[in-house]
């Protein structure tokens, strides 16, 4: 039993460190969302979706956004 527990709290804590996204992928999401008439200076992360092929964006410490692919077309929305 208090194998599982360790492997479990193992899986937890790596999911709390996740990385915050490539360069790369941190300069395409800017580039989407600010094609799409929004505000974006700098990229604070990018985290993608577990289920889908979207992917959140946090920028200027402020705002949050979606970024989704529909059928080829990236769409960007505003998270509350």
């Amino acid at each position: 039993m208090r194998k599982i527990l360790l492997a479990v709290l193992g899986l937890l804590a790596g999911n709390a460190y996740a990385d915050d996204g490539s360069p790369d992928m941190k300069a395409a999401a800017k580039a989407i969302i600010q094609a799409a008439d929004y505000q974006c200076n700098k990229v604070n992360g990018v985290y993608p979706a577990h289920f889908s092929n979207a992917f959140t964006v946090f920028c200027d410490d402020v705002y949050e956004y979606t970024i989704k692919d529909r059928g080829g077309r990236w769409t960007v929305e505003v998270n509350d």
